[in-house]
């Protein structure tokens, strides 16, 4: 009797529903009274936007409206689901309405409890509710607000009058809160970055983003640090074709007088500009042929080193010499071409007397190449390399460098192929033609209009690579001997120039005063072929069962002939077992007789504890006597907890100084739908400003939270800070 009750109740509905919607209608008893239907038992409504079960219904035909009754589930769509105690269905516009409701969005993993609501195609609107993306049943934060509204087309929840509670405990409160719950590229504001310093006193940084198509986007970052000035930066992105994208970048940042004074700064405007650009594809659209080619353009213009520092609230330290670059090349098989070009600011220099005018630029380089090749017979080999160097600046020296290599040679395989014999025949030439170049002999200085340089040199090449499995584990095993014996060498490159300009502005000179001179900036071939010597490389490798790598060895050495030297002794050793690394590597120095290098370093991974213990010592010689020694160690690690905690720890030692660079220890939690970390760290570093380069040290707690979908919130105090300027 049951299933002629469903069956009937099911064929009347979907006539009934028929010139609305698809939709059917079942349950356990049906009864109809003039325009009034109405069901119960196992009440069940389907159709193909939803899908509802409830206590007991009732259906107006006349204004076509469903209530439902008791125990009411919903599942409208892919992703949204609801329960509640009453609900109403308008099937001529489509909307719900629900009393004590809980509806949860699978997808964007987050859930809204409310009295009151309202679902429409366009939006979910509620009335004293709560949201989180945690557990339903004990949430670890959740905002409870007055009233709300979750737009479906922006996918962005308008929150009014909320407080935000970490477990029952409230913690803050809002007259307006809202944030976009969708994961995808789109228009709205980004995670704000706020924080104070004892300097600054609170910075607030606001990205403003817009996403309004597929080929460009737009970001606007305005900010405020209450005690120094008002930034805005902007960052324009954009691809132009499925092979290329590029960004502009531009932004100010203006001074408060006051600190402008107090830190000694150069400038009350920090300012610049940006570009970047990278392209896989520019002129194969133009002819036909096999070969990649490749253009990356990075330009910066600015005017100080601040402009760099200020962009974000962790920007970091930059470099005083600022680098623009283009870099562009295309290559076939056997051919390559390359065109560079290097333009330098040094940040340092602005406003000296020079200011910019003497620093180097490189404008252009220009490489071909042609790769190794066979000529005439299979093993006769060559290949060609021709450079061309426009070195070039307002003030000073300036040069053209044009160099070739041309390496000819015979390749053989010996022993069935187990040993590769290389005999070849190498030239290099170098000429430079210099403008207002000068160059002190001893007796005295002199005009240096250009330097030659042919360097000839004779090379045997003999090397093996070999493999051999055994029952328990793999063996790789590869040397190399390298001998290199002189032949013609002409020429010379000067090592040192005077700075000309020096003596021009009337500097008194003195041949020791080597603030007169600087290095030469001419590539120049590297001694190892200038010289004869022999060198040897050899390196293997042991792989268990199971192909994992268990232990890596090399070792490199060099005997000089000509010196009657033996050059440095590079050893090193990487040791694999388990979550356990080990690594060494050494530098002896016979001409110094001492270790001119160690480093050495440990990593434990396991499932509760994780270590790194990391030691560097590295010493340098100048006639004799050790300058520039580095003796440093750095370790940290990290503890996991139950209950989702971690605690962590690190530090930076200086051996040689016998001081703290840096030590920091924290607290990690994380959770699906949150996380938080509570460091207190000590960091002594040095950081280039507009003012020079300065030392500062500062001890600070950092409380990071990050919420989903919220975001991230960070939050650090700068206990103390102390600046000194470094010479």
């Amino acid at each position: 009797m049951r299933i002629r009750l469903l069956a009937f109740a099911g064929l009347l509905c979907s006539e009934l529903f028929g010139n609305i919607e698809n939709v059917e209608f079942l349950a356990s008893d049906v009864q109809k009274n003039g325009d009034i239907i109405t069901a119960k038992g196992n009440v069940l409504l389907y159709s193909q936007n939803y899908l509802a079960s409830a206590d007991s219904a009732k259906y107006d035909q006349k204004s076509n409206i469903i209530e439902l009754f008791g125990n009411v589930s919903l599942m409208r769509g892919q992703y949204e689901t609801s329960r509640s105690e009453y609900a109403k269905i308008d099937l001529a516009t489509n909307e719900m309405s629900f009393t004590n409701s809980f509806v949860m969005d699978k997808k964007k993993e987050i859930w809204l409890q409310s009295d009151e609501s309202c679902n429409s195609d366009e939006k979910i609107s509620v009335t004293n509710s709560i949201v989180s993306s945690c557990n339903v049943s004990d949430p670890d934060w959740h905002i409870g607000f007055s009233s709300g509204e979750l737009n479906k087309q922006s996918k962005f929840l308008h929150l009014y009058n909320p407080v935000f509670y970490v477990k029952n405990t409230p913690v803050m409160y809002l007259p307006y809160f809202g944030f976009s719950t969708d994961k995808t590229r789109r228009t709205g504001l980004l995670t704000p970055q706020l924080s104070y310093n004892g300097d600054e006193g609170l910075v607030y940084l606001q990205p403003i983003y817009i996403a309004e198509y597929n080929e460009w986007d737009l970001e606007f970052d305005p900010q405020i640090r209450t005690n120094r000035g008002l930034g805005l930066y902007s960052t324009f992105r954009f691809a132009d074709s499925p092979y290329s994208n590029g960004y502009i970048r531009g932004g100010i940042f203006e001074e408060r007088s006051k600190y402008k004074q107090k830190e000694n700064l150069k400038n009350k405007q920090h300012s610049g500009i940006e570009l970047g650009y990278d392209r896989d594809r520019l002129v194969s659209y133009l002819i036909d042929g096999d070969f990649k080619e490749g253009l990356w353009l990075e330009f910066v213009n600015l005017n100080d080193i601040d402009y760099l520092n200020l962009r974000g609230r962790d920007e970091g330290n930059h470099d005083s010499l600022v680098q623009s670059k283009l870099n562009y090349f295309i290559t076939t098989d056997n051919h390559y071409l390359g065109l560079y070009a290097k333009y330098y600011i040094d940040t340092a220099k602005i406003g000296t007397r020079y200011g910019n005018d003497d620093t180097l630029q490189e404008i252009p380089k220009i490489q071909y190449h042609s790769f190794f090749n066979t000529f005439i017979v299979p093993n006769l080999t060559y290949s060609f390399d021709f450079k061309y160097h426009n070195y070039t600046r307002e003030i000073g020296a300036s040069a053209n460098q044009y160099e070739i290599d041309i390496p000819l040679g015979l390749q053989f395989g010996l022993f069935d192929d187990y040993v590769n014999l290389y005999i070849s025949e190498n030239l290099y030439a170098s000429h430079v033609d210099y403008n207002n170049a000068k160059y002190y002999d001893g007796s005295g200085f002199y005009d240096n209009n250009y330097d030659d340089l042919i360097n000839h040199y004779h090379r045997i090449l003999l090397e093996n690579d070999m493999a051999r499995a055994f029952s328990n584990f793999y063996h790789t095993l590869n040397f190399k001997f390298d001998y290199i014996k002189p032949g013609y060498n002409n020429g010379d490159i000067n090592e040192k120039l005077l700075k000309y300009y020096l003596i021009k502005d009337g500097v008194n000179y003195n041949p020791s005063n080597l603030a007169l001179f600087e290095d030469n900036f001419i590539d120049r071939a590297s001694n190892i072929y200038t010289t004869e010597r022999l060198g040897f490389e050899g390196s293997q490798f042991f792989y268990n069962s199971h192909g994992q790598k268990i232990l890596r060895h090399s070792i490199k050495q060099s005997y000089d002939f000509d010196n009657d030297d033996m050059e440095s002794l590079e050893n090193r050793l990487n040791l694999y077992y388990g979550n356990f690394d080990f690594a060494n590597k050494i530098e002896y120095s016979y001409i110094d007789h001492d270790l001119s290098k160690i480093q050495t370093g440990a990593l434990y991974n396991g499932n509760k504890i994780g270590l790194r213990l990391w030691h560097t010592y590295d010493k340098n010689y100048r006639d004799g006597d050790a300058y520039d020694q580095e003796n440093y160690l750095s370790s940290d690690v990290t503890l996991k907890l139950p209950f989702n905690y971690e605690l962590f720890a690190g530090i930076d030692y200086d051996l040689k100084k016998d001081y703290t660079k840096m030590w920091q220890s924290g607290i990690h939690y994380k959770r699906k739908c949150w996380d938080y970390s509570l460091i207190y760290k000590e960091d002594i570093e040095p950081k280039n400003t507009s003012a020079g380069l300065e030392s500062k040290k500062s001890q600070g707690v950092y409380l990071y939270f990050s919420f989903y979908p919220l975001g991230e919130v960070g939050y650090d105090f700068s206990i103390e800070q102390e600046k000194e300027a470094l010479n």
